[in-house]
């Protein structure tokens, strides 16, 4: 469906917003960017960015889940070129999302010590969590539609919360969580894939 002139202009301002915070948060970290910096850096009125994101809160959710999406992109494409293994799958897919996440800017700053960002993530990050779960769960349906419901939301729930614990806190490098995490998950995925096979 073509958008209108109004709704790609509004589009584009909330990406210029959005940039400005990732800037501001390369910068000086979202704990010490205020609204008044946000429309500074986007070159546009403070009302402006209350006028598109409510407050300062709903603006960083938008940032997080914005960064989400890059980072499911790189899940996306990772799924879809191992298709034919479902194990080789996890593990690409879990790889693209930490090795992404390693370099992303929120990230970064979150494991510099922005405590603002970090609790939209982790603690606070339900909706976050939920849009990477749902995405999971659809992504998985198209490459393996035979494999059941149930088994496939518990491995989404289980894998986003790992892999965000793994992002936001890693104790290894993206390749030493993979295997760790595939140790554990991989029996798991075997046994998904043969009970939908028989």
């Amino acid at each position: 469906m073509n958008q209108s002139y109004a709704e790609r202009a509004r589009a584009g301002m909330r990406d210029a917003i959005l940039d400005a915070v990732e800037r501001l948060v390369l910068d000086r970290g979202w704990h010490r960017t205020r609204m008044a910096d946000v429309a500074d850096a986007a070159g546009v009125s403070r009302q402006t960015v209350y006028q598109q994101f409510g407050n300062r809160d709903d603006l960083a959710q938008e940032y997080v889940l914005r960064e989400v999406a890059r980072l499911l992109g790189a899940v996306d494409s990772a799924l879809a070129a191992n298709r034919d293994d479902p194990f080789a799958a996890a593990a690409a897919a879990l790889e693209a999302f930490l090795t992404g996440a390693a370099d992303n800017i929120m990230i970064k700053g979150i494991l510099a010590g922005d405590d603002d960002l970090l609790p939209l993530v982790t603690t606070a990050g339900l909706v976050v969590r939920q849009v990477a779960i749902d995405h999971l769960v659809a992504a998985i349906g198209v490459h393996w539609p035979a494999l059941d419901a149930g088994d496939v939301l518990l491995f989404a729930e289980t894998i986003v919360r790992l892999a965000i614990s793994h992002a936001t806190g890693p104790a290894a490098d993206p390749q030493t969580s993979v295997r760790d995490v595939m140790r554990v998950l991989g029996p798991f995925i075997r046994e998904v894939v043969a009970r939908s096979a028989a």
